[in-house]
């Protein structure tokens, strides 16, 4: 692949994970606080346990906060690690492919 279609992709996956995520977190600011969060069953399965005590710890609800919904959070959290992983992938590829 030629560097300038390699630039155009890896502009074209920059554009579409950015506006992936702006979209979903417009989503989340819609929706967080109103009745439309949705309802986590808190029934005794385990995972559903496990599940709710990631979620209640002082990650989600006291050091990431811009929702009050802890569960939104997390999902930003790991939206967010991802964007920063696919940076460090696109680094490394683009250092490779200048040699």
């Amino acid at each position: 692949m030629d560097a300038k279609k390699h630039n155009s992709s890896l502009i074209k996956r920059w554009v579409t994970t950015i506006g992936i995520f702006l979209i979903v977190q417009l989503i989340f600011i819609a929706v967080d606080g109103t009745f439309l969060e949705p309802n986590i069953n808190d029934s005794n399965n385990v995972f559903i346990r496990i599940g709710r005590w990631i979620l209640n710890s002082k990650l989600f609800t006291e050091w990431i906060t811009p929702y009050s919904f802890p569960f939104f959070n997390m999902i930003m959290l790991f939206h967010v690690i991802a964007i920063l992983l696919q940076a460090v992938q696109d680094i490394n590829s683009r250092l490779v492919f200048k040699k």
